[in-house]
């Protein structure tokens, strides 16, 4: 899988999806890791350019627990494993 790139996700690191239920049950889904995030991106960004190729499930934006400040990585989950 290619890196997704733009203008305010620069160069990101996408790794293969790792499914929650490999038995392709009713709640199979896909967690897809993104890094080297600029501290600026939000999940709306995310959301903006991932849902472009697929249907997204939720996102989140790891950020440190007293700062809150982006740790420059973040979960982009779809519906299946075939989307992430």
């Amino acid at each position: 899988m290619a890196a997704i790139s733009s203008p305010m996700v620069q160069s990101p690191t996408v790794v293969a999806p790792a499914t929650a239920a490999l038995t392709g049950g009713p709640f199979a889904n896909a967690s897809l890791y993104v890094g080297d995030l600029e501290g600026s991106v939000n999940e709306g960004q995310l959301f903006d350019l991932f849902s472009q190729v697929a249907q997204v499930v939720s996102i989140r934006v790891c950020r440190d627990q007293t700062r809150r400040s982006s740790l420059g990585y973040a979960y982009v989950n779809f519906t299946n494993a075939q989307d992430g």
